[in-house]
């Protein structure tokens, strides 16, 4: 396993990264949704895991060793990411083609959630150990 310190910086880059992907494929003007409808809308399922994948990177960015962050952090680091989501889904108000949909902020925001909750239970059963 890397050391801690190379970890972090991997995982701070790549979730940097990921973050600036996002921006950017929500700046695309008129992006065409998905027209699939399996009792939901599909692009509710894209944006819970783009949003998914960037906790992971979040996570392994900021926990320690042996998966732990304290809880001043955990707060942080939902907060700032799940203001990211909202923030994300509000600039597209002036992108040509885009809205505002609360439904794919909620989307966003439970992705987040849901992949720090997944991170923190596979770190307790030592899986990335």
């Amino acid at each position: 396993m890397l050391p801690v310190q190379k970890r972090k910086t991997i995982f701070r880059i790549i979730s940097i990264l990921w973050a600036a992907i996002i921006i950017s494929i929500s700046s695309i003007p008129r992006l065409p949704v998905p027209d699939m409808h399996l009792g939901f809308r599909l692009d509710y399922v894209i944006h819970f895991g783009i949003y998914f994948v960037l906790s992971l990177f979040v996570f392994l960015w900021k926990a320690d060793k042996k998966g732990y962050l304290n809880i001043k952090q955990y707060f942080v680091v939902i907060m700032l990411w799940c203001v990211f989501a909202v923030a994300d889904e509000t600039h597209q108000l002036w992108i040509p083609g885009r809205t505002f949909a609360w439904q794919d902020m909620l989307s966003n925001i439970l992705g987040f959630i849901s992949g720090i909750v997944l991170a923190l239970y596979l770190y307790r059963r030592n899986f990335f150990l």
